[in-house]
């Protein structure tokens, strides 16, 4: 199915339904605006107060029209009920500070006052509504509020600079409590009330009528189609064709209605639709040049975030092998499994405004729940790696650990900038979108990431201590993942973060000998210090010329060698022979060429091996 038609789909499956005032599924003929005055009348439409709305409950629905729904500029559209005072006040004209404003706020009550005059009177009216058209039909709203206090005017009668709630007077909307002992008092949340205005609005729309594209029936056709979908980018429309002279469809059709038909109530069902999903579960990528996205079930079921750490909470010490990682992994996700049935599926949709007034569909890939949920669970079983972190006495300790997306990207094409990684936007979101097709169509990682991970993680000098261990841990994830897609190496039962002594590899064993100069340094230092040692320094040469760099470096060994005891130094001098020994004859003419990605493994893996066993080393050992 078409994302058009998933979104129809999840607005059949899920209007009704239980939800929070602030993240409303808003129905046919509704959106949702901010309010900063509340008024309240009887049932005799006399004006019992007003009062200022809290911040944490201006959302309010409101009942338009399509045309008020995306009104600009100076375009006269009134909403159907609530709306701002200019259009519902007739004596907000007479306050105004000259003609032009004047003559405005006319022109907008009188479309105002005449469309509620209709709906009013019509049998698909409601008893609120009759309420408030008898009271703002005496114009009488401005001088009520003044006297109420909430409005200040001069001794001229003309408005005050004032603002009520950071908004002018003249932007100011209004919402309407009525007390007529039926329903609810709030116009906002009387079900019976919306669904009046739904069933006028529809029944009087007189636009051209055509097939709808989507469900296939002759059905009033809409040619203004809503905005605001994302709040970052709330002017870009996902459905627009008003623009005959450029080259929105010219070329190919005569006129707009050639190239796509969208009745009103499938367009209106589609885009509330993904409004809801954007502000319930929409996961935006980047500070300010931002990119969407939303994972959902059309039936309402609860899915997994995509940009989550897999929703595993680590408990010190026990995610320590990878074996027991990836069983925790598959436990972690069968509460998801358990609650979809196999005809189930999941959407991942990728939403970007290419300009301030168009947003793309930059990725869409539906899926069975179930494939949906292995895919995931593969991902985190195949990139994974032990991480340093910190427990509530700030006490480092390892565990095992998928990274998410935005590490994966900052670590690859970030720079370190006051303590933090940080990468542009447009990488971000571009890098991200990348990852995110890998794991839901289960592609093999592009080399390029994992080329840019291992030429970032070998230059460790560019980041402070726990930068560079974040990125060496988020390398070796990615490269183990990829060598394991590109072998087909069955890991069910191996531990992939052992020291494999076996592997005689010439980047591997050069990764080793690596580790082994850092380590018989570090072992020389005092307490405290924290200098790099030469391996450290000199890394980004290894990894060019490591034959030629590793003569240097085991020259510059000789006088730590001189600093250890006896059997520490037996102990070092024995593996170093070893891995040298462990050289395959066929790469003798290759030494000094530049190592693969796979060298971080065997220096991550030597150097945890020597670090766990270093107590080992000074006692026993010796």
């Amino acid at each position: 199915m078409s994302w058009m038609s998933q979104l129809y789909k999840t607005y059949e499956k899920n209007i009704g339904k239980g939800q929070q005032s602030e993240i409303q599924l808003t129905p046919i003929a509704h959106m949702n605006a901010n309010a900063q005055v509340e008024i309240t009348l009887d049932h005799e439409g006399e004006f019992k107060g007003a009062v200022n709305i809290d911040k944490k409950e201006t959302a309010t629905l409101i009942p338009v029209t399509e045309a008020s729904a995306s009104r600009s500029g100076k375009l006269i559209a009134p909403h159907a009920l609530s709306d701002m005072l200019p259009y519902i006040a007739g004596d907000f004209s007479s306050h105004c500070e000259n003609a032009e404003q004047k003559k405005s706020a006319q022109e907008k009550f009188k479309s105002y006052i005449e469309n509620l005059r209709r709906w009013a009177e019509s049998e698909d009216s409601h008893p609120k509504v009759r309420i408030i058209y008898n009271y703002l039909v005496k114009e009488m709203l401005i001088s009520d509020l003044v006297k109420a206090g909430f409005i200040e005017v001069r001794e001229d009668g003309v408005f005050e600079k004032k603002k009520i709630s950071g908004q002018p007077y003249e932007k100011v909307i209004v919402r309407f409590r009525v007390l007529e002992g039926q329903g609810r008092d709030c116009t906002w949340e009387d079900d019976s009330l919306i669904q009046t205005y739904t069933k006028y609005y529809l029944n009087r729309q007189q636009g051209k009528k055509d097939v709808c594209y989507l469900s296939g029936e002759e059905n009033t056709i809409s040619t203004n189609h809503p905005r605001g979908i994302v709040a970052s980018d709330y002017g870009a429309k996902l459905v627009s064709a008003n623009d005959p002279q450029g080259y929105t469809y010219r070329g190919r059709f005569r006129d707009a209605e050639q190239s796509y038909a969208l009745s009103y109530e499938a367009s209106q069902k589609i885009h509330s639709a993904l409004t809801w999903l954007v502000k319930k579960q929409g996961v935006p990528i980047g500070s300010q040049n931002k990119r969407t996205f939303i994972c959902w079930n059309p039936e309402g079921k609860k899915t997994p975030d995509l940009f989550d750490e897999l929703g595993l909470i680590e408990d010190e010490g026990i995610l320590d092998t990878d074996i027991s990682y990836r069983k925790k992994l598959k436990k972690a996700f069968q509460g998801y499994q358990d609650q979809f049935e196999e005809m189930d599926s999941i959407i991942v949709m990728g939403l970007d405004a290419a300009t301030t007034g168009r947003l793309s569909v930059t990725y869409y890939h539906e899926l069975a729940a179930s494939d949906f949920l292995a895919n995931m669970i593969y991902w985190g079983q195949t990139c994974n790696w032990k991480y340093i972190k910190f427990n509530e006495k700030k006490q480092p300790y390892y565990t095992i650990h998928t990274p998410i997306f935005r590490r994966i990207v900052e670590c690859a094409f970030g720079r370190e900038r006051e303590n933090f990684i940080k990468v542009d936007d447009k990488v971000l979101k571009e890098q991200t979108q990348r990852l995110v097709k890998c794991m839901l169509e289960r592609k093999q990682v592009p080399f390029d990431i994992i080329h840019a991970l291992m030429l970032r993680a070998s230059s460790p000098l560019a980041y402070t201590r726990g930068n560079r261990e974040r990125v060496l841990s988020t390398a070796c994830a990615m490269i183990s993942k990829f060598h394991y897609e590109k072998t087909g190496e069955r890991q069910e039962e191996k531990e992939k973060m052992k020291l494999d002594l076996e592997n005689k590899d010439r980047s591997y064993l050069f990764g080793r000998l690596l580790a082994i100069c850092e380590m018989v340094e570090r072992r020389t230092y005092d307490r405290g210090e924290t200098r790099d040692p030469n391996a450290i320094r000199l890394q980004s040469a290894y990894v060019n010329h490591p034959m030629q760099t590793w003569k240097i470096l085991e020259g510059l060994l000789n006088p730590y060698f001189q600093k250890l005891r006896p059997g520490s130094r037996e102990y070092y001098r024995g593996l170093i022979s070893g891995i040298v020994s462990s050289f395959r004859e066929e790469d003798a003419g290759i030494l000094n060429q530049g190592l693969k990605e796979d060298y971080l493994l065997g220096y991550y893996l030597q150097r945890a091996e020597l670090n766990k066993k270093k107590e080992e080393i000074g006692g026993t050992e010796e």
